[in-house]
């Protein structure tokens, strides 16, 4: 056998090994999941404690966020009033849902309309099992169900390290 043969043959045995240990591996890591702020909001809603969400206790609560998010009691949400409510209930402007998710014709106004339409439409994509209920299992989003996933930037290497060129 020559060098070459058994090179080939050692490395294509490390690569199955390799191969082989990474599917074990996936199938013992844990689960990664994220809950997106606007299921943190809809879980908030359960008011009976049964750890269900049902569609009345939904829009109930998407009634009750209304009201907190309209300050000036004018039936519609500004621009302000909804970044100021963002930043309570969902825990900041710089994670979704975003403003204009609800505000969907962009005039700078979000209606009733509008802002229950939103919260509906993503009750019933939470609801997978279409029963009209949220559980806690339909919050949980997998990793890359959330988000698909994001190259990273390549940083450039710096030069002379630290100390400079000659250190």
């Amino acid at each position: 056998m020559s060098i070459r043969t058994l090179a080939f043959v050692a490395c294509a045995a490390l690569g199955l090994t390799a191969c082989g240990g990474r599917a074990a591996q996936d199938r013992t890591a844990p689960i990664r999941a994220l809950l997106s702020a606007d299921a943190l909001m809809l879980v908030s809603f359960d008011t009976n404690g049964d750890l269900s969400v049902s569609r009345d206790e939904a829009e109930a609560g998407f009634a009750r966020e209304f009201a907190r998010a309209d300050a000036d009691n004018n039936g519609a949400l500004s621009p302000i009033e909804f970044s100021n409510w963002s930043s309570l209930v969902l825990g900041g402007s710089q994670i979704g849902p975003y403003r204009l998710d609800f505000d969907r014709n962009v005039d700078n106004v979000i209606t009733r309309e509008e802002y229950d339409t939103e919260l509906r439409a993503r009750f019933s994509q939470y609801d997978a099992d279409e029963n009209g209920a949220l559980s806690r299992t339909e919050f949980v989003r997998l990793v890359g169900q959330a988000r698909p996933p994001t190259q990273r930037r390549q940083t450039a290497p710096t030069i002379g390290g630290a100390g400079g060129p000659g250190e």
